[in-house]
């Protein structure tokens, strides 16, 4: 090693900065942001970063943890996130590429998640699944990473906390400000004296600035645009995934963002040990199959498939006749054989049924705008049967594929209470009034968790 880089001791500035560390040792080049975030880093104890997607907060914390190791001695760093498979496949994936570019001079001994230069000097990547983990690392000079911040539970960033008991501690939250609730939220609000902040909006991209890819990777215009025109710029995934601000969640908002967020991740987990081979494939479950028909020539007829409460595949379908749909339908009943089907019957929907029940297919036609069950509590059996769907994703019962357009959906429902004091859902007269597109992949999914009022009949 150089001499320009180490043996800083707590309280003494390094010899090389983060940026100029990037630049003359990793040989990379640093968007304004990423200089921002790092040369903060150097500054303050505390930093913490909220972004929109694929701005490159991860390969700024990479950067961090290898130019704190390689600047202090002694050093210990840690790093977390919500998941190990996070943890060694997001942060110390992208940490084993930017060694690899300087591996003669950064030395020491690379493992999976795990660099040692000594025994009092190492990096090493720890999972937010337990707080015992975090006991007994102690350090004149510390650095705590904490990857996806928003899913970390309190009582990590309290062990967290136990550590950082040294003058030369210091701590980087970085995540996707998903969440309303927590310490990443409250980091950028009623403790926002103790840390500096750093916003990073996919607006600030130079890919977005000058209309052209300046730097591969990062995110684009395109995007952006696209961001905007399926969610909606009001939309609390857009103000999240695009601006990176918290979402300003409405007391009526139906799901939380968070909750959708961790429904996807939950799919994603599976669907990773599907494909390694540690669980069968699919998993075992009943299957069950909503259908919802497209009403206006911009709505798509969509049928989801779910397997317990695992939705397993989404189909969307644009300017189909009755007949088309009716068809497709039944095709998918027969390949998949579920024990229900439940298809919207209002409107056009209702030709659709009739089809499939002459063809002699038990489906189970659904009237959203009738009576809910309890209906001194829901206005009507869509209400109840939204309600169902939110408390799915509030108990962390349900997983669902990462679908853009309907998490958008989801996080876009709101309801409110009629003169009789019943939840009704916003109808979707009202969502299309304030510039937010037909739910219908969110209907979907609502109607594959309806439970029949009776038993669907037979037509033959």
């Amino acid at each position: 090693m150089k001499n320009w880089g180490t043996n800083a001791e707590a309280g003494e500035a390094p010899v090389i900065s983060p940026v100029d560390f990037a630049q003359r040792v990793l040989r990379v080049e640093l968007w304004a942001k990423q200089e921002e975030v790092l040369t903060a880093l150097a500054e303050h104890s505390r930093v913490a970063v909220k972004s929109g997607n694929g701005l490159g907060k991860g390969f700024s914390a990479a950067v961090a943890v290898l130019w704190f190791l390689y600047t202090h001695d002694p050093a210990v760093v840690l790093t977390t996130a919500p998941t190990f498979r996070q943890v060694r496949h997001l942060l110390w994936r992208q940490i084993h590429s930017l060694h690899r570019r300087a591996a003669d001079e950064l030395g020491g001994k690379l493992l999976d998640t795990r660099w040692e230069l000594g025994e009092d000097r190492y990096a090493m990547g720890l999972s937010a699944d337990s707080a015992d983990q975090f006991q007994g690392f102690h350090s004149p000079n510390l650095l705590v990473v904490v990857d996806e911040a928003e899913g970390v539970s309190d009582f990590i960033y309290e062990a967290v906390e136990a550590v950082m008991t040294s003058a030369g501690s210091r701590l980087l939250l970085i995540g996707n400000p998903t969440t309303a609730s927590g310490i990443f939220r409250r980091a950028f609000h009623e403790e926002r004296s103790i840390h500096h902040c750093i916003t990073i909006s996919a607006l600030d991209s130079p890919n977005v600035q000058s209309g052209r890819a300046i730097i591969p990777g990062l995110t684009t215009g395109k995007w952006v645009e696209e961001r905007g025109r399926i969610w909606g710029e009001d939309n609390p995934l857009y103000r999240s995934r695009v601006l990176g601000q918290f979402p300003d969640l409405a007391d009526n908002s139906l799901i939380r963002l968070s909750d959708i967020e961790a429904a996807v991740q939950r799919w994603q987990e599976v669907q990773l040990a599907i494909s390694a081979g540690a669980v069968a494939s699919p998993p075992e479950g009943d299957v069950v199959i909503g259908v919802d028909v497209a009403r206006y020539g911009s709505d798509h007829s969509i049928i989801l498939r779910r397997r317990g409460n695992r939705v397993e595949e989404i189909r969307a379908f644009n300017g189909l006749d009755t007949m088309q749909v009716a068809g497709l339908v039944a095709a998918a009943i027969r390949e998949h054989q579920p024990i229900q089907t439940s298809v919207d019957e209002v409107g056009i929907g209702s030709g659709v049924v009739d089809r499939l029940r002459e063809l002699g297919l038990g489906v189970h036609g659904v009237n959203v705008a009738r009576p809910a069950r309890e209906k001194k509590v829901f206005a009507n059996l869509r209400s109840e049967g939204f309600w169902r769907v939110r408390e799915l994703f509030a108990t962390g019962e349900i997983s669902i594929p990462p679908d853009q357009q309907l998490m958008g959906e989801l996080a876009a429902l709101t309801y409110k209470y009629d003169s009789q004091g019943c939840l009704l859902m916003e109808s979707k007269e009202d969502l299309r009034k304030r510039g937010v597109a037909s739910p219908d992949r969110a209907d979907a999914l609502m109607l594959a968790f309806v439970v029949p009022l009776s038993r669907p009949r037979l037509w033959t």
